[in-house]
């Protein structure tokens, strides 16, 4: 058995890859396909064709279709019968040879259900003696939901509008409008690309000009050059029950510890039932979230994947504007700025705070070794530490030894190591003291190692 690019190969299937490799190209024929990249929407079919010339019968030929030359084919047909040893997985059941015109060198492969991974180049190679191939541009498109817009009302400059949309590949263009048609200038844009290939898009457009009372957004596909739009009433907008209402969040920075729950509660000045709202908690970006509630439910199709199976709401006082998320076994990656937003009837009001985490790290194990000349080294190590912990050194009346070494290493979910050393030259030192303290959490941990026994 044979293993390729991460495919088990046996049998028929190996001897096919090895004369793959090792047959010359052909100077009696050659293969031509479309110039022009093969343009497919997003669910639909594609059909990629090419042509032996001088025409000719392929029926006896072996004819594979790549992504990659060489590679493992997307579909492979050999003396007149697929080989599905080596089809790709990813095409098993989407793919269907179309034959009508072989008997002039001709062949087609129709691509069922296109996907964003279909995206990208293809190689189609004829193969007897000798072999030919050549290669087409499959180009994948796709046209997703109208925007939605959102505005979070007064800001320091003005008022700022947020557009968003989902579905469209490849990443699609954001622009604002005014009534009159007038371009408006996009003060940011944003891209996700999601699980499914497909692009989330946000833009963000400050409005500066008050007499502008309505506003468009587009999302364009260049590609297809197609759209879609939605209008603002900014008046309208301004008078929602959502527009008069702040939210809270905590004042002062959150702090835990690695492994704790982590609490985040906002809430809604003056009090107000949230009960119809839209309640979302983000990082960076509104889409994907770290929590979205809806109408009594919790979205998971829009939670960041490391938050999956980690969080649950607290929604006793909804009735008051008042939600607590709680966050199961705070990790270090948790740690940066938050944002909860209300949002109800495509306005959004939002507060924003900070989260630090902390790791307490084991005590200290102090081990000693024997140098030359009497000396005595000392090393001293301890795990789980953040951020960088203070490392001392002291003798047994508390004074600091200056003279050690030491390193930190930060591991795979961002706790340090620490590992520091001492050299004991004073033979008088009857013990001394490993500290190592976490700035944030104000807490140390220590061991005394006695060098009189």
């Amino acid at each position: 058995m044979l293993n390729f690019l991460g495919y088990s190969l046996s049998g028929a299937a190996v001897s096919f890859f090895f004369i793959l490799l090792t047959i010359k190209p052909s100077d009696d024929f050659k293969v031509i396909s479309p110039a022009h990249p093969i343009l497919a929407r997003v669910g639909e079919d594609a059909l990629l064709t090419c042509q032996l010339l001088p025409q000719r019968s392929a029926q006896h030929m072996e004819v594979s279709w790549y992504r990659s030359e060489p590679g493992i084919p997307v579909l492979a047909r050999w003396d007149g019968a697929e080989v599905a040893a080596l089809q790709m997985e990813e095409y098993r059941g989407r793919v269907e040879w179309i034959e009508d015109d072989i008997a002039k060198g001709s062949v087609a492969l129709r691509i069922y259900n296109i996907q964003p991974s279909d995206n990208g180049q293809y190689w189609c190679r004829y193969q007897e003696s000798y072999y030919g191939e050549t290669s087409l541009q499959l180009k994948v498109a796709g046209v997703g939901s109208a925007p939605d817009i959102h505005m979070e009302g007064h800001v320091k400059d003005g008022i700022q509008l947020l557009c968003t949309a989902r579905g469209w590949y490849p990443k699609p263009q954001v622009y604002w409008e005014d009534k009159s048609g007038e371009k408006l200038l996009t003060v940011s844009e944003h891209h996700i690309q999601e699980e499914d290939g497909l692009f989330y898009v946000e833009g963000f457009l400050l409005l500066r000009d008050a007499a502008v009372e309505t506003v468009s957004c587009f999302i364009h596909n260049a590609d297809l050059e197609e759209e879609k739009g939605s209008e603002i009433s900014i008046p309208e907008k301004l008078r929602t029950e959502l527009a008069s209402l702040q939210v809270i969040g905590p004042a002062q920075p959150i702090l835990v510890t690695v492994g704790e729950d982590i609490q985040l509660t906002c809430y809604l000045s003056p009090k107000a039932n949230a009960q119809s709202m839209e309640v979302r908690w983000v990082r960076h970006h509104r889409h994907p979230a770290v929590y979205v509630y809806v109408d009594g439910d919790h979205v998971a199709g829009e939670q960041m994947q490391e938050y999956r199976g980690r969080t649950a709401l607290v929604s006793d006082a909804i009735d008051e504007g008042n939600l607590t998320l709680q966050i199961h076994d705070a990790r270090i990656s948790d740690a940066g700025q938050y944002r909860c937003l209300f949002e109800k009837d495509g306005v959004y009001q939002e507060a924003s705070f900070d989260l630090k985490v902390a790791g307490l790290g084991s005590s200290p194990l102090v081990t000693m070794e024997g140098l030359k000349n009497g000396e005595k080294q000392l090393m001293c190590t301890s795990d789980g530490w953040f951020p960088q912990p203070q490392v001392q050194w002291r003798d047994g009346e508390g004074k600091a030894l200056p003279s050690f070494s030491g390193a930190l290493t930060q591991g795979s979910h961002g706790l340090f190591h620490v590992e520091t050393s001492l050299v004991i030259r004073n033979h008088s030192t009857a013990s001394v003291t490993c500290s190592i303290s976490n700035p944030l959490l104000g807490q140390e941990k220590m061991a005394t190692f006695s060098l009189s026994g």
